[in-house]
């Protein structure tokens, strides 16, 4: 079973920097598709969901893209 860490470790080059978000995202989902015999829709899901935690790339989570919009009465 491969777990965050595993999937953490992906996301970095052997010099330590970290890899383009596409291509960790790749390499993540090919993962769990050959070695996790996982559907494809249900891997990007997972993969997404852990990007977004392990936020390498300083991107504003969801809560602060929708932090602004007020909801409609």
């Amino acid at each position: 079973m491969v777990t965050k860490e595993d999937l953490r470790k992906m996301c970095y080059r052997d010099d330590g920097s970290v890899k383009l978000k596409t291509e960790c995202r790749a390499e993540m989902i090919n993962r769990l598709i050959l070695t996790e015999m996982m559907d494809i829709d249900e891997a990007e899901n997972m993969i997404d969901s852990a990007l977004r935690e392990f936020n390498l790339w300083n991107e504003p989570t969801l809560e602060e893209l929708f932090k602004d919009e007020e909801p409609t009465p």
